[in-house]
């Protein structure tokens, strides 16, 4: 078991988690109606989604899947061995999981986004999604993830997700992580990108006690382009955890991280980054920014970003931002007579805002409006 004495752990809740409180969970659930006001607007604003239900981990027996998608209950090799994630976590996920592995091909229709629904009602017991994305050569797609779980859920979640995209293929990708406040999650994020494959990213996090989430992304082709993004907004005693691996291995190859977080009440925002720039991959760009409001006294922000570069011609930057509103944006709003609790609200709205451009599914912009609503709700509660 790793500690918080480790660097890759360093801030965390890790040493709080008690394993023995958790059961295996070991069979299917009954089919629930999925119960999660953040995940809802995907769903309003995607009606002719392509909906696929995983059952805490199983396959939905009942589904069937159309031209240019197809399905396998395993855990492919092949981005195994890229998995800089590796924890003793994600040894425990292969063992235990019912991996589901999604090939989208070239008949795929791409105007139609592929949603992925993994609910969680599992009680008192440890729960391991493993999912595995596939784009073939020249493929384009829209793929949205939901992690949802009852309010009132009692569990322990190490999901995995890992993407793998052949050459010229583009992938729009979001996360909707709405678990319930009894929620532990140490999740898992992996990506690897071909010759001018291109990745577009985003992460929605809202939910559990203690959240964490590791993004690897490498750049394994020639001129391949990685964009990741995540918003995030922790209340009352919540630990939101973000660990990220920007690497390039080939050439000519993009990565531009931005992840903004606000923390209320006693919350603990973390991040740490690292740009890896491998030997042989020339020309590269890669930037890194994180910024976080906090917006109460008791909260408090941690943000680490670093650069290990190993070659020459490149262009590597980053940059971190902590603090609370700011006095002048607030002074300006409430001199034309807004009430100071509203000015606040709207200005935690818009520093998630800007957030809904930086993806091209429809609804992330409510999403967001709805994080944003209901996590300010808890903070004046």
């Amino acid at each position: 078991m790793p500690t918080s004495a480790i660097e890759e752990w360093r801030y965390s809740d890790i040493d709080d988690l008690d394993l023995s409180r958790y059961s295996v969970f070991g069979g299917t659930s009954a089919p629930a109606e999925l119960d999660s006001a953040l995940a809802s607007p995907i769903l309003e604003a995607n009606p002719n989604a392509l909906i696929i239900k995983t059952q805490n981990g199983i396959i939905d027996p009942s589904f069937a899947p159309p031209k240019g998608i197809s399905l396998e209950a395993t855990d492919p090799e092949d981005i195994s061995h890229d998995f800089s994630a590796a924890d003793v976590f994600s040894y425990i996920n292969v063992l235990l999981a019912n991996p589901v592995t999604i090939t989208i091909g070239a008949d795929h229709d791409a105007s139609r986004p592929v949603v992925v629904i993994r609910y969680l009602d599992a009680r008192e017991a440890a729960v391991f999604p493993n999912l595995c994305l596939k784009l073939e050569t020249n493929v384009k797609a829209q793929v949205v993830e939901i992690l949802a779980s009852p309010p009132d859920a009692d569990l322990l979640a190490i999901p995995i997700t890992k993407i793998f995209q052949e050459d010229d293929s583009e992938l729009d990708y979001l996360l909707v992580q709405d678990l319930g406040p009894g929620c532990v999650m140490i999740g898992h994020q992996a990506s690897r990108l071909m010759s001018k494959a291109k990745l577009r990213s985003m992460s929605i996090v809202g939910g559990g006690s203690y959240s964490r989430l590791f993004t690897t992304s490498t750049i394994a082709g020639p001129g391949a382009d990685s964009n990741l993004n995540a918003a995030y907004f922790g209340s009352r005693r919540q630990v939101l955890d973000f660990r990220t691996l920007q690497e390039h291995s080939a050439r000519n190859g993009r990565s531009e991280l931005y992840f903004k977080g606000a923390g209320a009440n006693e919350s603990h925002l973390v991040y740490s980054g690292l740009i890896k720039v491998d030997k042989g991959a020339i020309s590269t760009d890669a930037f890194q920014t994180n910024k976080n409001l906090v917006l109460s006294e008791g909260a408090r922000a941690d943000s680490v970003p670093n650069l290990d570069i190993q070659e020459n011609d490149v262009r590597c930057s980053h940059a971190s931002a902590v603090g609370p509103i700011d006095e002048d944006q607030q002074y300006y709003l409430e001199s034309r007579g807004i009430r100071p609790e509203i000015v606040q609200r709207l200005i935690v709205a818009g520093f998630f805002a800007e957030m809904a451009d930086r993806s091209e599914i429809a609804g992330v912009k409510n999403i967001l409006t709805e994080l944003s609503a209901r996590k300010w709700k808890e903070f004046q509660s």
